[in-house]
């Protein structure tokens, strides 16, 4: 059997960045149009109302204050599904 070393990794940083702040305007975004298209079963109690998120709420939660992705328009995207 052969022994595997791995000797270096390198290193990449994808070339668009997304904040806290794009990512909670798109995710509520999202949940005026989930809670706009389900208003019905909502209020008969079939589904829970999304909740909005928060800057503070990400970070606190994650520590995590941006990150780096190969594609912005995508992720930020409420239509996508």
């Amino acid at each position: 059997m052969k022994r595997v070393v791995i000797s270096g990794t390198g290193l990449f940083i994808p070339p668009h960045k997304i904040s806290n702040s794009e990512l909670v305007q798109a995710f509520n975004a999202y949940v005026d149009q989930s809670n706009a298209e389900n208003a019905t079963a909502i209020e008969s109690g079939e589904i829970t109302e999304l909740e909005y998120s928060s800057v503070e709420f990400i970070e606190k939660a994650s520590g995590i204050k941006q990150r780096y992705v190969m594609e912005k328009a995508g992720i930020l995207d409420p239509q996508r599904r």
